[in-house]
């Protein structure tokens, strides 16, 4: 008998996580994540719809980036002590309810503060990554979260081509409607497939926010790991805003063209399972040199041959270094306080999206004042400034032998 309810019990555990539940909160993460990018190859529409300089139109790439940022710091922790599920079915129909605002916004700030507040909705797939490790057997837990993190990326960067199609041919206001669309669906499906989890931590939520102050305090790591990756972000989000507006002055080409480059992107997620592997081998340290040096001389090709072939080499190479510092950083910052991974996650997440909002700011900025070549260059000295806290780890590690 007791082999018996051994068995059944193993049986029910590698039923939490079947495949179809994992492929539906893959899915999840990527539409959710892809609600921050939808806006980048619009800009240039934003600019001219609403009469805004460059500048004011990447406000909503800021916006989005700002928010996103916010909704990790409250509402990841919040996953230790509420159900899972019922964060993410709420925090999925409310999107679906602002990026409807989105489509009927009158202003570009009524644009610029929906767009923030969908930012702040849309982070739920960092709900459900911590969820699905939860869900799967211990000697799964590796392919979950590349299963899942997969799905993020491929949200992320297919996002562009949507919005970049669906706003030529239909107008930017339809990208959001059907954005909204999809969210509302996204709900329903979530409501009926995601299992019903406990919370495991018994404190207040005044409490838990507190202890992530001891974090900061007592792992300098952290704030080197998150620091590299912040900047990198940075320049992932200044590429991508800068974009619309470089192919619509140099090209004459619109959001159609500018969105054709998250599939070019897509090839450069593919590196991060790479990454993965090369990290396990020579350490993280390797693998960031190795990026640093990839995103660089990604960008210097770009600015010393501005056309569509080298456009195309830069984004392979900026994206498969971006999402491989990820990785290498994101493993590392979580892997310090096992008992903390998922306040160490929001605090790594939090600095990595404050990276990404200057980056969108730096980004219309410096085309406004320097076109293209102002640009790449801020993106070189974005990775040169990497080298900083990223010179501080190494040298600290060494010490430390």
């Amino acid at each position: 008998m007791p082999a018996e309810v051994a068995q059944d019990e193993a049986a029910t555990d590698a039923d939490e996580l079947p495949p179809r539940l994992l492929a539906v909160m893959a899915a999840a993460c990527g539409a959710s994540a892809a609600n921050i990018y939808y806006n980048q190859p619009l800009l240039g529409d934003f600019g001219q719809y609403f009469h805004a300089s460059p500048t004011q139109a990447g406000l909503v790439a800021t916006a989005a980036a700002v928010g996103y940022g916010t909704g990790i710091f409250f509402f990841v922790p919040l996953g230790d002590l509420v159900e899972r599920r019922r964060i993410v079915v709420a925090l999925t129909f409310a999107c679906a309810v602002l990026l409807t605002a989105m489509a009927f916004a009158p202003t570009l700030w009524l644009l610029i503060v929906a767009q923030l507040l969908v930012g702040i909705t849309a982070m739920s797939g960092q709900i459900l990554i911590p969820l699905s490790v939860d869900l799967a057997k211990p000697e799964k837990r590796g392919h979950t979260v590349g299963v899942m993190m997969f799905g993020l990326l491929c949200g992320i960067l297919l996002a562009r081509t949507l919005s970049g199609f669906v706003g030529d041919q239909l107008g930017w206001r339809a990208m959001f409607g059907l954005s909204a669309a999809i969210m509302a669906v996204l709900g329903i499906v979530l409501l009926a497939e995601l299992p019903h989890r406990p919370p495991v931590l018994k404190m207040s939520y005044g409490r838990l926010m507190h202890s992530m102050l001891h974090l900061l305090r007592e792992q300098p790591a952290l704030w080197t790991a998150s620091a590299v990756s912040a900047l990198s972000f940075g320049v992932f989000t200044l590429f991508w805003t800068a974009l619309p507006f470089f192919l619509m002055a140099k090209f004459h080409q619109g959001a159609t063209e500018a969105g054709l480059f998250g599939i070019v992107g897509v090839f450069g997620a593919l590196a991060a399972p790479l990454a993965g592997k090369l990290t396990d081998r020579r350490g993280a340290e390797f693998t960031v040199t190795l990026c640093v040096i990839s995103i660089a001389a990604a960008f210097a090709i770009m600015w010393v041959w501005p056309t569509i072939p080298s456009l195309i080499i830069g984004v392979l190479l900026m994206d498969m270094g971006v999402q491989s510092i990820q990785v290498a950083e994101q493993a590392r910052a979580i892997s310090l306080v096992p008992d903390a991974r998922s306040r160490l996650n929001t605090l790594y997440m939090v600095a990595r999206f404050i990276g990404g909002a200057a980056g969108s700011a730096i980004g219309a900025t410096a085309w406004s004042s320097h076109g293209w070549a102002g640009v790449c260059a801020a993106a070189i000295g974005l990775m040169v400034l990497s080298c900083l806290p990223h010179g501080i780890d190494m040298w600290r590690k060494k010490a430390a032998r």
